[in-house]
């Protein structure tokens, strides 16, 4: 079979970056999700107010990011 060479218009396809950047929020919340082993789906969760974390994950995270738990998640 002969080598037949690639039309300009795949060249350009195969020019394009495999990868794109994330948003930084999306990258974020995959960041605690990978740090405390649960779904992204579970962290925007959080984020939304209609579930907590327990208080282990609380703590990992709190401590990540340098802010007390109870201030965290304004837990009383």
């Amino acid at each position: 079979m002969k080598y037949k060479k690639k039309s300009v218009f795949r060249q350009m396809y195969d020019a394009l970056p495999t990868e794109r950047p994330q948003a930084p929020k999306t990258a974020w919340v995959n960041d605690i999700a990978a740090l405390v082993k649960v779904h992204p789906v579970t962290v925007r969760c959080w984020l939304a107010g209609t579930q907590r974390p327990d208080e282990l994950r609380t703590d990992i995270i709190a401590r990540h990011l340098g802010v007390s738990a109870k201030e965290l998640f304004n837990v009383k």
